[in-house]
């Protein structure tokens, strides 16, 4: 099905890019082949490598002949000790869901899966219901979801989430304790607040 993906004779996907490569870099390496029109250089939006490029990007030209000669000239180019891919782009897919599986889907089925607040009022008969027994149904939901949680947190007490205790030599801090909370919320630069 890679026959419906169209296939975009000005734009080019440049692949395989060493992460010291940047935007101005990129430029003034396809300049010489015509007029860029637009440039699209993707970085890590989340994760470990947050803001850090992705190692591709598209470039596109206002003439099909530049990007073909831009292609040519600078496809398996060593840059940075890595032998850079330059290929034409293709439009995406409508859906992809990883195993080679093209799915065109409509974005109301996608969403289809994920219950609303007012789907699950009305699974509950509460449609024709005030809005005041539908605040009182969802506090009593919160309610036993806490309780829920609570009791979770006890039953699964272990070493780990006891109190530190810390002992120290000096007079004015004797025996004092760091609760769990503390110590999630630990950052290398605070001090820890110690209770006593």
């Amino acid at each position: 099905m890679a026959s419906q993906n169209k296939l975009d004779d000005k734009r080019l996907y440049i692949g395989n890019l060493d992460s010291a490569i940047d935007e101005y870099t990129v430029v003034k390496l396809f300049e010489p082949f015509g007029k860029i029109t637009q440039l699209d250089y993707l970085f890590h939006k989340s994760g470990p490598k947050r803001g850090q490029p992705r190692g591709y990007c598209f470039l596109e030209y206002s003439r099909k002949d530049e990007a073909l000669r831009a292609m040519t000239a600078m496809h398996s180019k060593v840059i940075k000790n890595r032998s850079m891919i330059v290929t034409f782009a293709y439009s995406a897919p409508d859906s992809y869901d990883g195993k080679n599986d093209y799915k065109k889907r409509s974005s109301t089925s996608m969403l289809l899966n994920r219950p609303t607040t007012i789907s699950l009022l009305k699974s509950h008969k509460m449609v024709n219901a005030s809005t005041d027994a539908k605040i009182q149904a969802l506090e009593r939901k919160l309610a036993q979801m806490n309780q829920q949680k609570s009791s979770s947190d006890l039953s699964s007490n272990s070493p780990s989430q006891q109190p530190i205790t810390i002992k120290s030599s000096s007079s004015s801090f004797s025996s004092k304790s760091i609760d769990k909370d503390d110590r999630q919320r630990f950052k290398p630069y605070e001090t820890y607040r110690i209770k006593k």
